[in-house]
């Protein structure tokens, strides 16, 4: 079966959607085994691929909404094809096809590799939500060439789910009443009915993890770099399930990442709503393109942009150090907190490895005791320019912007903004001084002697 199914070539014709911030285009697919199913891709096709695959009871929606991560991976300059399961996406099914999670690993996914290898010439990223990403990584193992696969994200997904492996569930989702197809949509799971074949599916692998660890020891021969994201609020993919299935993988570049508050983001989100929340965009996506764009190869050449501190106080400082760009760059970024007079520590290291300070990386920091604050990397472009923002804290905007260049003398020029606002019950003037006395009182005379010791 696998053989033809596999080899036979695919030829597909898009169809030009309506438009949006963004070209689209979909196509419905038919393979060797005459199952069918749609792909929606978005964007002009010249970056880097990225398929998105949706869980159980769900589509393209949950990629495909204004603001959502398709539309931000496409305004990063990825290429995004989403891909649907058979079954779903109101694509008929020919006769006597089954539509479950195996025939989607052994079938439907190597042929949606080799349509982008022969459309784009390019190794793509995978991103799976929930089951979707059980169904990657099951590929990424046993069925797809890992030359093509730049990288997988995992998003909340685990096989061994609590809720199908109770027995009473199970025989229900699984009883011959439904006739072949799981009402979801009348139960308010989620916008598509489910085939039986696809939960039979996810029961049997849930099954075989949980007796023989079936695909955590697949895992440990797919080295490829990998996220996972779990959610602290998640009671479908526990965080626990998550880490259980992704521990054995065999690459160094293999991160969980905990999508919560104590983590530095802006909520402690559930299993949807990581991907469908409205604040997720500005929260969620920028660190999940960034950790995409920091594996690309294909990172723009560093650039200093235009100062963007525009909060109603702002603080402007300024200084020259003995001491080269690269070097001051280096203290900056990795003795941050030895500048201030409080307790600061890293509670999410930052998209590139090798770089845990570096860009979307957030310390944490308690000020008299009393507030919480954290603040993000935003821009990181060694070695001249760092811009970090407030996520939690008494002020609000806040920004600063630290832009390093070369003195004419020799050393470096430290050229330090900072804007903020606050709100009527916290003097903003009263901030603006103390800020402005700890830095040439406290911070600065630290740096200078940072800067002598280490040079």
């Amino acid at each position: 079966m696998g053989r033809d199914h596999r080899d036979r070539a695919l030829a597909v014709a898009w169809t030009e959607q309506p438009a949006t911030r963004h070209r689209m285009r979909t196509t419905v697919v038919t393979v060797g085994d005459g199952g069918r199913f749609r792909i929606t891709r978005l964007g002009e096709g010249c970056g880097i691929p990225a398929v998105l695959l949706p869980g159980m009871f769900d589509n393209r929606r949950l990629y495909l909404w204004p603001g959502g991560l398709a539309e931000a991976l496409a305004d990063a300059g990825f290429d995004p094809w989403i891909v649907e399961r058979r079954g779903t996406g109101d694509v008929a099914q020919a006769f006597g096809t089954r539509a479950g999670w195996e025939e989607m690993v052994r079938v439907d996914l190597p042929a949606v590799q080799r349509l982008i290898a022969d459309d784009t010439g390019r190794p793509a990223f995978w991103l799976g939500h929930s089951f979707g990403g059980v169904a990657l990584a099951r590929a990424a193992a046993e069925t797809l060439d890992r030359s093509g696969l730049a990288g997988l994200v995992l998003v909340n997904s685990a096989v061994d789910i609590p809720l199908l492996a109770n027995r009473v569930v199970n025989a229900a989702v699984r009883s011959r009443i439904w006739k072949g197809v799981f009402p979801s949509r009348r139960l308010r799971l989620g916008p598509e009915d489910e085939p039986i074949a696809a939960l039979d599916d996810a029961v049997g692998w849930g099954i075989a993890e949980r007796c023989r660890g079936d695909l955590s020891s697949m895992l440990t021969t797919v080295d490829v770099p990998l996220l996972a994201i779990t959610a602290p609020r998640d009671g479908v993919a526990p965080a626990s399930r998550t880490r259980r299935m992704v521990r054995p993988a065999a690459g160094l570049d293999r991160r969980v990442q905990s999508a919560g508050r104590a983590h530095g983001f802006a909520r402690d989100y559930a299993h949807a709503n990581t991907l469908l929340h409205p604040v997720a965009r500005t929260d969620v996506f920028p660190f999940l393109v960034d950790w995409l764009v920091a594996r690309s190869g294909q990172l723009a050449p560093a650039k200093v942009t235009a100062p963007q501190c525009a909060g109603r106080h702002r603080l402007r400082f300024r200084a020259t150090l003995d001491v080269p760009v690269e070097q001051l760059f280096r203290i900056l970024i990795r003795h941050w907190a030895v500048l201030w007079p409080v307790r600061q520590r890293r509670v999410r290291d930052g998209v590139d490895a090798a770089e845990p300070d570096g860009l979307r990386s957030v310390r944490a920091q308690r000020v008299l005791g009393i507030w919480r604050i954290q603040e993000e990397i935003v821009t990181y472009q060694p070695p001249r320019l760092i811009e970090y923002r407030t996520i939690k804290g008494p002020v609000r905007n806040h920004l600063g912007r630290i832009e390093l260049r070369c003195a004419p003398g020799g050393g470096t020029v430290v050229d330090y903004r900072v804007g903020f606002d606050t709100p009527g019950w916290l003097p903003g003037r009263i901030v603006a001084r103390v800020l402005d006395g700890t830095w040439r009182r406290w911070s600065l005379p630290r740096l200078r002697r940072l800067a002598t010791t280490m040079r």
